[in-house]
């Protein structure tokens, strides 16, 4: 099967599904969705750790799971707490954390050279994809209109996907415009940013009691969103280049891993959380 109907078949059974999730299954804060982007940030997390052993970079695999999905499962349970036990959710990612480097600090004589650079890997996982899916937990279970802000940043970040690789294949002229991908196109990145632009806008319309800003602000609000998106898969671009592999995985069809689905929304997710509290969005 080709590249692009892997694609299309990926798209066309997992959108529905997510979308009905996401519609049909909000109790208990969408603890399905939720279920789903923890499944996936450990999944991230073990390529990641793949990625870094690929640079021969000694790793601890369950250590890389545990900071994957400690900062999203921290902010999610942390949303059944009264607000005045919030604290305790940084209790717990704090001591986690340092279990989770306390074994460096008895590392063997022969083992000190690996310290460094393990130590460092495995605090970027806490980051990467840590932290910016706990963003993601956030969008899922933070706002009055939850459903809304999850239809809205899920369409921004794969409409910009969806329509960069579009214009890319079939208008895509002008490449080598950055070299950690030299594939993508100056018509990728302007189908990648009218994507967004134009789901941010049309969610006016079609959510108007959650979204009460006026069309132009939704206009920006997507080219900002729209330009941490393409970052986002820039950047894993990078480190996968740093690596020397092609896809971080290849359980995903037609995308090939986790992280490479995954590392868009990332880093939009967080763009996405402040700018809706800015702007009083889904509130």
């Amino acid at each position: 099967m080709s590249n692009l109907a892997q694609r299309l078949l990926l798209f066309f059974i997992c959108v529905p599904l997510i979308v009905a999730a996401i519609i049909f299954l909000p109790m208990a804060h969408h603890a399905v969705v939720f279920g789903i982007v923890l499944l996936i940030s450990a999944a991230a997390s073990l390529e990641l750790a793949s990625l870094f052993a690929a640079k021969g970079i000694v790793v601890r695999r369950p250590a890389f799971i545990i900071a994957g999905t400690l900062v999203p499962l921290t902010f999610f349970l942390s949303t059944f707490l009264p607000s005045n036990a919030a604290e305790l959710s940084y209790l717990i990612v704090g001591l986690t954390a340092l279990v989770l480097f306390a074994p460096y600090a008895f590392s063997r004589k022969d083992k000190l050279a690996e310290a460094l650079p393990g130590a460092s890997a495995t605090a970027f996982a806490l980051l990467y994809p840590g932290l910016f899916a706990g963003f993601v937990t956030l969008i899922i279970s933070r706002f009055a209109f939850s459903s809304e802000a999850i239809l809205c940043f899920a369409l921004m970040v794969m409409g910009n996907d969806s329509l960069a690789w579009l214009f890319g294949v079939t208008l895509g002229r002008k490449r080598n415009l950055v070299d950690v991908s030299p594939n993508k196109s100056l018509a990728g990145f302007i189908g990648g940013f009218l994507g967004s632009c134009v789901v941010a806008v049309g969610a006016r319309a079609v959510f108007p009691v959650a979204i009460r800003q006026p069309y132009w602000v939704m206009l920006v609000f997507g080219l900002v969103v729209g330009c941490a998106v393409i970052i986002g898969d820039l950047f894993e671009s990078a480190i996968k280049r740093s690596a020397g592999v092609k896809d971080s995985g290849s359980l995903v069809p037609g995308r090939g891993g986790f992280l490479d689905s995954f590392d868009s929304i990332l880093f939009a997710a967080p763009v996405f959380y402040a700018g809706s509290l800015i702007l009083g969005l889904f509130s």
